[in-house]
């Protein structure tokens, strides 16, 4: 791979303040409204068979439990808990419960509507019920962390459930910017539902406000990079405290920025011995940048951890995500990891080919062989044929080729062929997504 490509238009100066104008308009794309049902990934309307078929009859109930993290303040009382926007200087951690669909909802409706596009109606998701469990100081070692006095139940449940899951993984979602606590549980609970409801998910809540100019003015940047010390602990902690086979990151947006810091920190507060048996005590598998907004020359250096620590990682890259094209020019920093951008110079050549567990998915390659591009902030989530890949790449242990994407000229830079579609009839008759 020659670069992160670059198809961006620029401004002239007399655009300038309208061209800032548009883009804090589309930075908005990050919203907070209540969530419907995810599009079908095309995995299952082209596959034949839904997400949910194999679902023993005990375990066909609509809603869904998610645990989360979270180092956003608790307000509320005791009886009725919610956090807000405000951060906090340690970590709650306890079950939310999303609900798909309204009480009249049943088991086969929904079980349809998760197999099928288009649907007859939309399935809104809703917050259930929310028990707070524990609550530990932030930058807790996990020896600290683990204690009854902060871990209280929470680890007990987790271990419970990976024991009855399909599937002994984790997941860990971890939400971009201007979303509310609710939105990063729901988005947590979908992820969950298309990957089967095979394993155990946790949503990683950080204190963003529903503001796109505390973002873009950088207040919620800085709480991104201080909320990274959190998300390093609740990893050891799921390490260590749980018997997870593995344990996957899907990171969205912003939370590519604390994913990064994270990884970064592990390996800071782990110096001693090698990256690999700090990647054996950690166990992660997948790390998922989707359409993540982190500056390019801030993920370069980073890069030989997370390929040090990790099964594989991912990267989605789009020419159409006008939310990070917006974040370049308004916020500075330079061309983003999730966007095309500026040719490399020899030395990032060789370090990006370098990282042997990296694959850099290119959505909009191809566009006019297939007659459409895959666009927009929320491509990996709302687009069939993205999100296909992304359940596959952390649901499956099945490399690019077997997940039916095709080589661009490098072995870290792939597409989605016009075949797609054609490719996922026959993955889903792989054994090797049968993990349990």
């Amino acid at each position: 791979m020659a670069r992160w490509q670059n198809r961006g238009v620029g401004t002239s100066r007399a655009c300038a303040a309208f061209s800032r104008l548009l883009c804090l308009v589309a930075l908005a794309s990050c919203g907070v409204d209540i969530q419907p049902l995810m599009p079908t990934p095309i995995l299952f309307s082209e596959g034949g068979t839904g997400p949910l078929s194999h679902v023993p009859p005990d375990e066909r109930w609509t809603p869904r439990r998610v645990y989360y993290a979270t180092d956003r303040a608790r307000k509320g009382s005791r009886q009725e808990i919610s956090y807000g926007n405000e951060p906090s200087d340690s970590v709650a951690m306890g079950l939310s419960v999303i609900r798909f669909g309204d009480r009249s909802l049943t088991w086969e409706e929904l079980q349809r509507a998760s197999a099928e596009m288009p649907r007859d109606a939309v399935i809104e998701l809703e917050k259930d019920g929310i028990v707070e469990t524990s609550v530990f100081p932030r930058g807790a070692t996990p020896e600290v962390a683990s204690t009854p006095r902060y871990a209280g139940w929470i680890l007990e449940d987790i271990e419970r459930s990976i024991a009855a899951a399909r599937d002994k993984d984790i997941l860990v979602y971890v939400h971009g910017a201007k979303v509310n606590f609710y939105n990063g549980c729901a988005f947590a609970a979908q992820l969950d539902h298309f990957m089967g409801r095979d394993m155990t998910s946790v949503a990683f809540c950080w204190p963003t406000r529903q503001r796109i100019t505390a973002y873009a003015l950088g207040g919620d940047r800085d709480r991104a990079y201080t909320s990274a010390e959190s998300l390093a602990s609740l990893l050891e902690l799921l390490a260590d405290g749980t018997p997870a086979r593995r344990i996957h990151v899907l990171c969205w947006s912003a939370g590519g920025r604390v994913t990064t810091e994270a990884i970064r920190l592990l390996r800071e507060r782990n110096p001693e011995g090698t990256l690999e048996s700090l990647r054996a005590r950690l166990r992660l598998g997948a790390i998922y940048f989707a359409a993540a907004d982190v500056p390019l020359d801030e993920f370069l250096p980073t890069m030989p951890t997370i390929n040090g620590l990790v099964d594989r990682f991912v990267v989605s890259i789009s020419s159409s995500d006008s939310a990070l094209v917006a974040a370049s020019r308004v916020m500075g920093g330079g061309v983003r990891i999730g966007q095309y951008g500026q040719e490399l110079d020899d030395d990032q050549r060789e370090l990006v080919e370098a990282q042997d567990r990296l694959v850099i998915i290119d959505v909009s390659a191809g566009a006019s062989e297939r007659g459409f591009d895959i666009t927009g902030h929320r491509y990996w989530f709302d687009h069939p044929w993205a999100s296909s890949d992304v359940i596959l790449a952390i649901r499956s242990d099945l490399d690019p080729s077997e997940r039916g994407l095709e080589r661009l000229g490098s072995d870290r830079h792939w597409a989605m062929p016009s075949d797609y579609p054609e490719r996922m009839k026959s993955v889903l008759d792989d054994e090797r997504l049968r993990r349990d």
